[in-house]
Order: structure tokens, then C-alpha cells, then sequence
């Protein structure tokens, strides 16, 4: 696998939902994220190879276009007449990036459970299916369903890094 191609899988999920957080139009965020990656890989140059660096760029370059994007919208004067928003301080920037971390994590947990657990942990957590609702969906036994559902949360928060398990709870609720 390229380097562009793991950068791009390693922080892609992250991105979206951080972008999302602040343009609140997921498919406008994915598209702002994708036009940021391809900035980066233009100028890769002028970037320092350092991983964290890398990181704070794609950051820094995401939230740029989200606010040009909304700057550009008609709408935007009559949202934020209506809801009172205005850009966000740093503390809420930071808030909504430790978020995304943690839901980038969640999902590349998500991509190493078996395919069973993962699709039934995927209709359960994140999807917010009824455990009756999955056993109808996928054709399989209630118990199965929580046993899936058991097993990947058990997968989740061994694997998960500890700094990140007290906000798990609210996440899952709030994904």
C-alpha cells in the first residue's frame, strides 16, 4: 500500500466527521476533505514529513475550506441569523477534533472485528437498530445478535486507547 494510500485511510474517517461537525452536510464534507488531501499531495513539499505535522495540516486545511464553503453559500447569512452561529473559538475546534479522533478510531477498531461482529456492531451502535431489528435484517437468533454485539464491544474497548473510554459512552449515543 502507497503512503498517500494509507495517509489518505488513516485519516479520511476523522476528517469527514470533523468537517461535517462544522459544515453539517456530509456529503459536502466528504467533498471538502478529498479537495484537502489533494492540496496536500500537491504540496507535499511544503509540508514536514512528521506525522503529526501532517495531521495539523490536514486539519488546519479542512477547516479553512469548511469556512470558505460556508462564507460562499446564500444560505449562510439567513442560517446564521437563524441558529446565531459564528465561527467556532479554538476551544470548540479542539472539542470537535478530539471528537473525530475518537470516531476515527471507533471505525478502524470496526474494520478489524470479524465481518459478523462488525455488521452487527455497525446496525446496533452506530445505525441504532433494535437487537430485533438486526435478528430481522440479517436472519440471524437474538442471542446471536448479542453475542455480536458483546464481542465487539468487548473487541472495541480493549483495543480502544484508554484515553478515549469515558468518552466512548456518549459517543455511541450520539454518533
Amino acid at each position: 500500500m502507497q503512503k498517500e494510500e494509507v495517509l489518505f485511510k488513516t485519516h479520511y474517517n476523522g476528517l469527514c466527521h470533523f468537517a461535517w461537525k462544522i459544515v453539517g452536510d456530509l456529503t459536502v464534507a466528504e467533498d471538502l476533505v478529498q479537495d484537502s488531501f489533494i492540496t496536500y499531495f500537491k504540496n507535499t513539499v511544503q509540508v514536514s514529513d512528521n506525522e503529526i505535522a501532517i495531521k495539523n495540516y490536514l486539519y488546519s486545511s479542512v477547516r479553512f475550506a469548511c469556512y470558505n464553503h460556508i462564507r460562499h453559500e446564500k444560505v449562510r447569512q439567513k442560517y446564521w441569523n437563524v441558529v446565531g452561529f459564528t465561527e467556532e473559538d479554538n476551544t470548540a475546534l479542539e472539542l470537535n477534533m478530539i471528537h473525530s479522533e475518537v470516531i476515527q478510531e471507533i471505525y478502524r477498531i470496526i474494520e478489524q472485528m470479524p465481518f459478523a461482529c462488525q455488521q452487527v456492531f455497525r446496525l446496533g451502535y452506530l445505525e441504532g437498530l433494535s437487537n430485533l431489528e438486526i435478528t430481522k435484517e440479517l436472519q440471524i437468533s437474538i442471542n446471536t445478535v448479542k453475542t455480536q454485539k458483546q464481542r465487539g464491544m468487548k473487541m472495541l474497548l480493549k483495543r480502544l486507547n484508554p484515553e478515549f473510554i469515558p468518552l466512548i459512552i456518549f459517543l455511541l449515543k450520539n454518533i
